[in-house]
């Protein structure tokens, strides 16, 4: 049977058979089928919202126990105006753990500390620490003495009880901003089941109590999962997928109610029928007619897609275009076309991935270790001699801390940058001609940890005039994004070849410990892992250079 027969029977029979499927297909099946996307989409959507609470929790733990030490020498937040801001501190303050005596505080304009904690709070705030007093404790939402719902982070130092109030317009916003179909919203908890973020802006200002919700029982236990229950809110049962945090402190649920999910599955059985039976008339009439132009494209993407396979990524262009053809050989033929065109951007990306630092575009240590072998076995056969020089930013964790990840990797590629240009500027400067030429190779390790081959170079004095520049032209103030300024040092170690180490892995080691020695002399310091011999006293004029 010819190729053309067989599509015209299969034409028929698929446009057929669906519709009679359809038509003994039971109605539930559809809402069952939307029920089920939607319980998976509801839980991720909750899951991505916890994890997003998780890291704020995160950040607010860092910059309580950062900003806690400065309190008893601050009494305001001038310096620290932006940080409060973006965290939603309202104010820090030390208070004697027995009285409530407020000693010290930093705060936030008006939203100073009390005089003294009343001893009804007081007594909560103890409660909610429990018996892990020395440990930072974030604490269910509680009104101020402005009426403003805040929550509180706690921790206990010898008689001391430090206390910071944070406002929940961060979890509000966060909630707020999940909004889908006609009344799918995001409500966020505490932990002891009152409402933080919520639609009904009533519920969130008097913090409704839900803890009667078989959902909430089943977060304060720690477990997620999706269910379905009546809201007093919406007066309609809701499905929901509910998270709770890694901490237990928050409670994540994400409703929608059951009502538009059967609106749905009704419009989605109408449109079917409608398509299916437009579909099986016209299946019908132009069967005969599709298999003629079906059949040659067919054969020659086939043939293109097993030349593809064999790696010839550009056999798409050998498959013709007719006039006459269907749109959607055409559309065919384009997608084979843009999926060569990506598997070559894979294959390029892949091979760039493997090669390169993703932050920075420098060289990452695989690739180092492979061009730096290069290097060493070039110096290795003219007798000449190189360098390696590991570099460290000093206080980079602070920078994460303080400032978060964003503001880290910001600084890394600025970093980056300012080393690529001193590098090309030092090598342009010591430029002798193609076979002693200086060659300068940066590449990044990971972390704050950085590295710089120097390939050709006359003695240590090269090695030691290239990290001294480093100090003036590399280190120093850096701007980052939310107009944050910070002036960065660093230490630097060198290790000499052949001198001092004959191969890569002992050059990178003994660097790394000249750098560790420069770290604990001081910091913002270059130290040679040790002094080198006469070796370059003894080099002839034609394995060194002068410098320029």
């Amino acid at each position: 049977m010819r190729l053309r027969s067989i599509m015209t029977i299969i034409f028929c029979i698929t446009a057929i058979a669906p519709l009679a499927i359809f038509w003994l297909w039971p109605h539930s099946d559809v809402l069952d089928k939307e029920i089920r996307e939607v319980r998976e989409r509801h839980l991720v959507i909750a899951e991505n919202i916890a994890a997003t609470l998780d890291r704020y929790e995160t950040d607010i733990t860092s910059v309580f126990r950062f900003l806690k030490l400065d309190i008893p020498k601050h009494s305001d937040i001038s310096h620290y105006s932006e940080l409060f801001k973006n965290m939603n501190i309202n104010h820090i303050c030390i208070a004697n753990f027995n009285s409530g005596l407020v000693l010290r505080s930093i705060h936030s304009g008006n939203m100073n500390c009390p005089k003294q904690v009343p001893a009804e709070r007081l007594e909560w705030m103890k409660q909610q620490m429990g018996s892990s007093l020395e440990k930072v404790t974030m604490t269910g939402v509680m009104p101020s003495k402005d009426g403003v719902n805040v929550f509180y982070v706690l921790q206990k130092i010898n008689e001391k009880l430090y206390i910071g109030a944070f406002s929940t317009q961060f979890l509000k916003d966060l909630g707020s901003k999940v909004s889908f179909g006609d009344k799918g919203h995001a409500v966020i908890t505490d932990k002891a089941g009152k409402v933080v973020s919520h639609p009904n802006q009533e519920w969130e200002e008097a913090r409704k109590d839900l803890s009667d919700l078989h959902m909430i029982k089943m977060l304060k236990s720690g477990q997620k999962g999706v269910t379905s229950f009546f809201s007093s809110s919406q007066k309609e049962r809701m499905i929901a997928g509910y998270v709770p945090t890694q901490s237990n402190t928050w409670n994540v649920f994400v409703p929608q109610p059951l009502s538009e999910l059967q609106s749905k599955a009704d419009s989605i059985k109408l449109t079917a029928l409608t398509v299916m039976g437009i579909g099986l008339v016209l299946a019908i009439i132009l069967a005969y007619f599709a298999t003629k132009i079906l059949t040659n494209p067919i054969e020659q993407m086939v043939e293109a897609m097993k030349s593809i396979g064999n790696g010839e990524l550009w056999a798409h262009e050998k498959i013709n275009v007719g006039k006459l053809q269907a749109k959607e050989f055409t559309d065919a033929r384009e997608s084979i076309k843009t999926m060569a065109e990506k598997l070559q951007e894979n294959i390029d990306t892949i091979s760039r991935h493997a090669y390169l630092d993703g932050i920075t575009g420098l060289p990452n240590r695989e690739c180092f270790r492979v061009l730096a072998k290069e290097e060493i076995d070039k110096l290795s056969i003219s007798g000449n001699s190189g360098a390696l020089l590991f570099l460290d930013l000093d206080g980079f964790k602070q920078v994460n801390d303080v400032y978060g990840h964003r503001a880290g990797d910001d600084l890394l590629l600025a970093f980056s940058k300012r080393l690529h240009e001193h590098c090309g500027q030092f090598m342009k400067r010591y430029a002798r001609g193609v076979n002693n030429a200086l060659t300068v190779l940066p590449a990044r390790l990971g972390g704050d940890e950085f590295v710089v081959f120097l390939g050709n170079i006359a003695g240590p004095e090269t090695t030691s005039e290239f990290a001294s520049l480093l100090f003036s032209k590399v280190f120093g103030k850096f701007n980052l994004h939310n107009g944050v300024t910070l002036d960065i040092s660093g230490s630097v170690g060198g290790a000499i070849f052949p001198t001092q180490a004959g191969d890569f892995d002992e050059l990178l080691r003994l660097a790394d410990i000249a750098m560790y020695e420069a770290k604990n002399s001081g910091k913002g310091r270059y130290c040679l892992h040790k002094d080198v011999d006469d070796y370059f006293e003894n080099l002839s004029p034609s394995s060194a250079y002068e410098e320029a």
